[in-house]
């Protein structure tokens, strides 16, 4: 009898995931084997924590990279399949993913979960006598050409590798994660507003420009944000011309109370920059 593991109620959320696109400091470096993907920042005492010491079977995934850096964006992944006894699994697919993570712009907190994903399948790879299997070269990074749905960046990469040892459809997968840190380049946003005090009705207009070191990319198509209220986060933008300039317009309502700019680079690996305004709204 197969055991149904936790891990199943994660397969559906990753499903939808990865369909999803489709179309469209780690918390512990060399993870601790589990049935399921432990929360991002969890510490590997509270991974070890999770686990069922009766499972048949362990999986284990390392990244060789703690951090990643803008020049330097490429991890090599190792791990092992084990039975219980800690007997190697021979021969076994285990099937690799990666993760980029965003913050979520969740205003109400929980139960929202508080991490967006760009999640990528990397293919399956097999073990070796000894229960090993590797995959050179992975970049930790985007894979998609246009900008993210997400501007919040939690700059954070997370791998995992699953086991189906059974049946396809009996839900007993296996899996280990790790996730490693993202060291992004700075940026910088100056600006000018054409008022600071907004009534329902007026147009605010934010001008400047976003800015980031020479050879690290061109800034042309960055995205700026103008957000006036805290469930606004993404309703007022603009794009940036060749030079990195900007002009960005909101209508005020009446319950406007939050006035604030930000960037969002395409690049995983350039910061956003943000200023809060010297607006008020006197409606």
């Amino acid at each position: 009898m197969h055991l149904r593991t936790r891990a199943a109620r994660f397969t559906a959320a990753a499903a939808l995931t990865l369909t999803t696109f489709a179309l469209g400091a780690p918390a512990a470096h060399a993870s601790t084997p589990a049935h399921g993907p432990a929360a991002d920042g969890d510490s590997a005492a509270a991974r070890t924590a999770v686990d069922d010491p009766t499972s048949p079977y362990k999986v284990a995934l390392s990244s060789s990279a703690a951090t990643t850096d803008f020049a330097h964006r490429t991890t090599d992944l190792a791990g092992t399949v084990t039975r219980a006894d800690g007997t190697p699994v021979t021969d076994a697919p285990v099937h690799l993913s990666k993760t980029v993570l965003y913050k979520t712009w969740n205003p109400w907190g929980d139960p929202i979960d508080p991490t967006e994903r760009e999640t990528l399948d990397l293919g399956t790879v097999r073990t070796d006598a000894q229960g090993r299997f590797t995959l050179a070269g992975v970049r930790a990074d985007r894979w998609l050409g246009e900008n993210s749905v997400y501007v919040f960046p939690r700059h954070q990469v997370q791998f995992e590798a699953s086991y189906d040892p059974g049946p396809p459809d009996d839900n007993e997968i296996y899996f280990g994660d790790d996730t490693l840190t993202v060291q992004p380049v700075a940026s910088s946003l100056t600006y000018k507003v054409n008022r600071t005090k907004v009534r329902a009705g007026d147009t605010l207009v934010v001008t400047g420009k976003v800015t980031w070191p020479a050879g690290h990319g061109p800034v042309a198509g960055t995205r700026v944000l103008l957000r006036t209220y805290f469930e606004s986060a993404y309703d007022a933008q603009a794009t940036t011309d060749a030079q990195g300039n900007f002009e960005v317009r909101a209508k005020i309502r009446d319950y406007d109370n939050e006035f604030v700019v930000f960037s969002a680079p395409k690049d995983y690996y350039i910061a956003g920059a943000s200023k809060v305004l010297p607006v008020k709204n006197v409606s």
